[in-house]
């Protein structure tokens, strides 16, 4: 069974938390225990889990720009934003979590994340929940 979820990002970079969306998603499913996999659909953006507040989702990002080189990018129609597109590649464009008694199985301080790298912007994300 397969949702669509459109995300507003507000900045230029940010990390929102799709968390509760897709415990929406699993429970209007009716999804008790499987797999709640996730595809964003553009190449300036990704999917990741970590912890959101106390700063270290500003961090996160943080290291996200930091670990892409300043080199002279060869993207041809905007080469400012070039390392939007290599760091997406490197989080992924997908994720997929268990899910246990109705629930996604993550850590007390993990959330799904989607990191936008270049907007804002309106981003698609796919969401596939597969009975296990």
């Amino acid at each position: 069974m397969g949702q669509v979820l459109r995300i507003k990002t507000t900045a230029a970079k940010e990390i929102v938390d799709l968390t509760d969306r897709l415990e929406t998603v699993i429970r209007e499913a009716k999804l008790q225990d499987g797999l709640c996999a996730l595809f964003v659909t553009h190449t300036t953006a990704a999917l990741t889990t970590g912890e959101i507040g106390e700063g270290t989702d500003d961090d996160l990002l943080e290291v996200v720009e930091e670990m892409i080189p300043r080199i002279r990018f060869q993207h041809a129609h905007n080469p400012a934003h070039a390392w939007s597109h290599m760091a997406s590649s490197i989080l992924g464009p997908s994720l997929t979590v268990p899910v246990s008694a109705g629930k996604l199985v993550l850590g007390t301080w993990q959330s799904v994340m989607l990191i936008e790298l270049d907007g804002p912007r309106e981003r698609t994300v796919h969401v596939t929940v597969i009975p296990g």
